[in-house]
């Protein structure tokens, strides 16, 4: 039995400070660039339901362009793949501290399912 499945974090998009412009002289002529964070940046959790494992990934939406593997799949309970996958979004300093907590909660809850026996999902 495979069955794969994807869970977005779901918060508010964290304010993203406005990076300062860049401001480039010339002469008389002025040249200012603007770089702006990405506004509705998403991070979704994507799992391969197993038998005997259960897999779980970190993945960043692009909209308009897909999706960007953030981490490769963690098995548990081969390995501890809530640990792997802590120690893989606390390595991304642009990931909050409040995002971290919310997508880690999300894999507890998808972990302790597939504990159970979850398998009419």
């Amino acid at each position: 039995i495979l069955k794969a499945a994807q869970v977005e974090a779901r918060s508010a998009p964290e304010p993203q400070p406005e990076p300062e412009p860049a401001l480039e002289t010339e002469g008389k002529n002025k040249a200012k660039v603007v770089v702006k964070a990405p506004r509705n940046q998403r991070l979704v959790l994507k799992f391969i339901w197993l038998e005997k494992n259960i897999g779980l990934a970190l993945d960043q939406v692009v909209p308009g362009h897909g999706t960007i593997p953030l981490s490769p799949y963690y098995f548990w309970p081969r390995k501890d793949a809530w640990e792997e996958l802590k120690a893989k979004l606390e390595s991304k300093s642009w990931i909050s501290q409040k995002r971290i907590i919310i997508l880690l909660n999300q894999a507890t809850d998808i972990i302790n399912l597939w504990q159970q026996g979850g398998s009419n999902i």
